[in-house]
């Protein structure tokens, strides 16, 4: 059935059918390969870029974490600090005592922080004493330093023993004007026993300067958390679709590096890398639809440059097709011209193959009409001579019985001219009967000539003189009849009848490779060719000519070359192979 429908096209459709087929496929791989290695590289720029931002994200923040434990270090090693913090309430001068290194201890405090901007609070306190530093301000804190043992972060600072530790600000209901807040346990450095404990504050500016980089990421949500505890959110109210998960899910989450599905709408890119001494997760969430949307745009630009291509390739193979199919429609239009017998002048341009075929078969229909013409010619001398013949041949019993009556005749009264011309006469009438044959051999044909001659010769008496040179070889094969005589009467009609001395005809024939030649020869007056192989006046000799022509072709027939008073030279060729 497709086979019958293809079959049933038209040429310029089925090269176009051909043509889209072999083009779609390979600008399908193109659309194929072009995005997947557009969408693999895409996501290979952005896991690259996460992994390089989060990477300096986590040397910052592992800057920022020493410099914050050396400001700690230096605060807690402070003799100012050690000596406040050691004083005993209880005795006399503990008011004084302390005032007196509490100017120094605020100085250094003040001293400390201030190219720091995002230290926001520092807190030194026991369970006797307290001073916070907020900003560039210091005071002592209205709430009672016992009630901060009460809290959590202070249990586990107590626990930590020295060791430093970080909270979100949320840990304590003092300090929420910070993001993070570290903490110590201050020890004597005399004695080592615990002395009061030390807090600074984390203010968000310090985010601010380590998430700057972040900018090289449209969109992205950093989080930094530890035990399934935030500690800072660059968006917490953003990612809706996090926020609206459970604790576990959320943390099962950001413990999963990779492209995750959070809801039918939305997907983002997660990745996740751990800060060294802090057991800290920085992990950034990027927005993946805005990817998603990029490739599908990129996609659509693809399959339109490959449907772009596809139309001007199938408009090229058109254009190509139409000009083929035109040289094929003209040599239609020309063939159906020649059956309603109007013929064109139609050249083809030869550049073309299509073009050199149709002038080629312009040439070949030319060819054959001048063929058909000549076979027409042909038919019809023919049928003519049939009828000469079938006339020359209405009764010849009764021109044979005249003839011979007439010989009888001039025997009886001794008139032997006359006999001899009746007897001429007769073999002449006979020879050129040849009972209806078209081909006469050689030597019948010299004798046609010679019974010509003994006429002749009655009229002439012995003015005429011929001389043959004829190969044995060659007296029996056929030649077209009526070639010889015709041409020796007009040598003697045209040439020897003229002079008074009379003339001589020499016929020589010879075999030339394929080819017979027949040559008649006089010396009788001559005449102008100008430049004509046959005389215009030559009607005999254009006939045979003719006659040649239709049974041999047009390379054979008759030549004639002649000069005044030079005589006259008839040059016969026939091809030897149809004898």
């Amino acid at each position: 059935m497709i086979r019958k429908a293809f079959l049933s096209l038209s040429i310029v459709k089925k090269f176009l059918l051909l043509s889209a087929l072999t083009f779609i496929l390979p600008l399908g791989f193109f659309v194929y390969f072009s995005y997947m290695s557009y969408s693999s590289t895409v996501d290979n720029k952005l896991f690259q870029m996460t992994e390089n931002v989060l990477s300096l994200i986590e040397k910052n923040v592992q800057y920022t974490i020493n410099d914050v434990s050396d400001t700690g270090n230096i605060i807690m090693t402070s003799s100012d600090v050690q000596a406040v913090l050691s004083a005993n309430s209880n005795t006399a001068g503990y008011h004084q005592q302390t005032l007196s290194h509490e100017t120094a201890v605020e100085d250094l405090l003040i001293n400390l922080t201030n190219n720091k901007q995002y230290i926001g609070t520092i807190l030194l306190a026991n369970d006797d004493y307290s001073l916070a530093k907020y900003k560039s301000l210091t005071y002592r804190i209205d709430k009672d330093p016992i009630d901060l043992g009460k809290e959590l972060w202070m249990k586990e600072t107590l626990e930590a023993y020295g060791q430093g530790r970080w909270f979100p600000s949320e840990a304590t209901t003092y300090f929420t004007d910070n993001v993070l807040i570290y903490t110590k346990l201050i020890r004597s450095l005399n004695q080592l026993h615990p002395i009061g404990i030390l807090l600074i504050g984390i203010d968000k500016k310090v985010f601010e300067d380590l998430l700057s980089s972040v900018a090289e990421l449209n969109n992205t949500q950093i989080i930094i958390w530890q035990n399934e505890e935030i500690l800072y959110d660059s968006a917490p109210y953003e990612n809706s679709a996090l926020y609206s998960m459970s604790n576990n899910e959320l943390f099962s989450i950001l413990q999963s590096d990779g492209i995750k599905i959070i809801s039918p709408s939305d997907r983002y890119y997660i990745k996740s890398i751990l800060c060294k001494n802090t057991n800290w997760h920085i992990t950034a969430i990027t927005p993946y639809n805005i990817l998603r949307i990029d490739k599908r745009n990129t996609l659509f630009l693809f399959i339109g440059i490959a449907a772009l291509t596809l139309l001007i390739a199938l408009f090229c193979s058109y254009l190509f097709t139409y000009n083929i199919t035109e040289t094929i429609r003209r040599l239609q239009r020309y063939v159906e011209n020649l059956k309603i017998g109007r013929k064109e002048n139609i050249i083809f341009n030869s550049m073309d193959e299509i073009g050199r075929i149709g002038n080629e078969f312009i040439r070949v229909v030319e060819e054959n009409e001048k063929l058909t013409t000549n076979l027409y010619k042909s038919l019809y001398k023919e049928k003519e001579s049939e009828l000469i013949a079938l006339q020359s041949q209405i009764n010849p019993h009764f021109l044979y019985n005249a003839l011979d009556s007439i010989f009888w005749m001039a025997e009886d009264h001794n008139a032997n001219d006359i006999s001899q011309m009746t007897v001429a006469l007769s073999k002449m009438f006979r020879l050129s009967l040849n009972n209806g044959e078209k081909l006469i051999t050689i030597r019948q044909e010299l004798e046609m000539v010679q019974s010509y001659i003994t006429i002749q010769k009655v009229r002439f008496e012995d003015r005429i003189h011929v001389t043959t040179s004829v190969p044995e070889n060659l007296l029996d094969l056929k030649i077209v009849k009526f070639i010889l005589q015709p041409l020796v009467e007009n040598a003697i009609n045209h040439g020897i009848v003229h002079k008074n001395e009379g003339g001589n005809i020499f016929i020589q024939i010879y075999q030339k490779q394929n080819d017979i030649i027949l040559i008649v020869e006089d010396n009788g007056i001559g005449f102008k060719t100008n430049g004509q192989s046959i005389p215009s006046h030559g009607y005999a000799i254009r006939n045979i000519d003719d006659r040649l022509k239709l049974y041999y072709g047009s390379d054979y027939g008759v030549q004639i070359t002649s000069s005044l008073g030079h005589g006259t030279k008839a040059f016969v060729r026939l091809k030897a192979e149809l004898m």
